[in-house]
């Protein structure tokens, strides 16, 4: 399902893609601030997400 490729190109190990319960995916364990959703083009947004790294790249960088 390509369509749910991160904005940065990596992958994401979603548990959705991989055939299991989203519930138990790592995303469920995070925050996402609105600031990253930004990042989303507005033309992939409901069609892409985030990555365990984008995450992670902007907590470093004190968004969050």
């Amino acid at each position: 399902m390509s369509y749910l490729r991160p904005i940065c190109g990596e992958k994401n190990n979603c548990a959705f893609v991989q055939g299991r319960e989203i519930e138990k995916c790592w995303c469920m364990q995070k925050v996402f601030t609105p600031d990253l959703f930004k990042q989303i083009p507005l033309e992939s947004r409901g069609k892409a997400c985030v990555c365990v790294k984008c995450v992670a790249r902007q907590k470093e960088e004190g968004g969050d």
